[in-house]
């Protein structure tokens, strides 16, 4: 058995139906000697699994805990560890996020995984596209959770040259005689002149060559990076609906990779900070109208009834016990017995799997004081 780490959420292994499952999230130490804890807090969160699995379901996972052991013991893996590490693994497959985010190492047996902290990574940092602009050319990104990566682009359409070629504007002459046999030439308009007329010409391109490669077909925030310049220029002119209004005023070349994943992720924070703000006014007027609620046994009704389009959840809170998804009910328990999970994260995939939105948020971020809410659709 090997392990994959994956960038996707969901990925097909949580809907396999398998029971029990193995949830195991690492907080790790990313910098010198702290980092090297890492392997020996992952073994210690291993043993509290085993401890929790009878006898014939520890033979089942046979495999898994090998698997676990080489990758304790793997220096190359734990060398490229992030914030946090989930792992989670079945008696047939195991993957891993590496989160930006630091997550409370945790390790529970339940019969469905644990998801609440990687839904939590992926709604703040998201996925988005950054668009590096300058006068003359332009660099595509895609940025998400996991870090940024280049996407390559033709010249043809990614550089002034490629795109305008032998269509750059000339510079116009008139012509005038001052008698005898010579000749008076006259420009109008200068080199910024003609500067001008080609950078928004190249500039629409760049509006409709993203829009319509990149942003129509993947529905994501577009994030501007350039000089103040040419975001005014081409901010002006863009009809780009995924262009979000916080740009980053700098030219993205003059910075490292870290720094520039760095003031990506202050953009997407931001703009997750106001897009939940307007969440939380729309929640407070939704719970005056009955149309939300953050009462357990009620969310837990309405879950089942398919009526909640947002489910609010208090960030590293697990409410131990059974949730059953057809009834609405939900039977306490203990998080060390291997049949019960967490109820707020089993209702959290049963929203998800029916076409609602899970949102993990800080105790002073939640709508109410309570641990969870949910605005409902009707």
């Amino acid at each position: 058995m090997n392990y994959q780490i994956i960038k996707e959420f969901p990925h097909p292994m949580m809907e396999k139906g398998k029971r029990p499952v193995i949830s195991i999230y690492v907080e790790t130490n990313i910098k010198k000697p702290d980092r090297l804890e890492n392997p020996i807090r992952f073994k210690n969160l291993v043993k509290e699994v085993q401890a929790s699995l009878k006898d014939k379901e520890f033979k089942r996972f046979k495999d898994l805990f090998l698997l676990f052991k080489e990758m304790e013991e793997d220096a190359l893996f734990w060398e490229g560890a992030t914030e946090s590490l989930a792992i989670l693994g079945d008696e047939e497959e195991c993957i891993v996020y590496k989160l930006p985010v630091s997550v409370k190492s945790l390790a529970i047996v339940s019969d469905s995984y644990y998801i609440k902290p990687i839904l939590r990574s992926f709604q703040s940092y998201g996925h988005y596209h950054v668009l590096g602009l300058n006068r003359d050319n332009f660099i595509l990104y895609e940025a998400s959770c996991d870090g940024i990566h280049k996407i390559p682009v033709d010249q043809q359409d990614s550089t002034m040259e490629g795109v305008l070629g032998t269509e750059k504007t000339a510079p116009h002459l008139s012509v005038a005689s001052i008698g005898g046999d010579q000749t008076m030439y006259h420009g109008h308009g200068g080199a910024k002149d003609e500067r001008k007329v080609d950078q928004e010409k190249f500039f629409r391109h760049v509006d409709a060559f993203i829009l319509e490669q990149y942003s129509h077909p993947y529905k994501i925030p577009l994030i501007l990076m350039g000089l103040d310049e040419h975001q005014g220029e081409f901010r002006k002119l863009s009809k780009n609906n995924y262009l979000i209004d916080e740009g980053i005023k700098i030219d993205g070349e003059s910075l490292d990779k870290k720094s520039f994943y760095e003031k990506i992720q202050g953009v997407m924070k931001e703009l997750f900070k106001k897009e939940l703000k307007v969440r939380i006014d729309f929640f407070a007027e939704a719970h005056a109208k009955d149309l939300g609620s953050d009462d357990l046994v009620q969310i837990g009704r309405a879950i089942a009834e398919g009526r909640v389009a947002t489910l609010y959840l208090e960030e590293n809170t697990v409410h131990p016990g059974l949730f059953d998804p057809n009834q609405g009910t939900i039977i306490q328990g203990e998080i060390e017995n291997p049949r019960v999970g967490d109820v707020y994260d089993d209702m959290a995939e049963v929203v998800l799997s029916r076409g609602g939105e899970v949102l993990i948020l800080e105790k002073d971020e939640m709508p109410t004081q309570s641990d969870l809410a949910a605005l409902y659709r009707y």
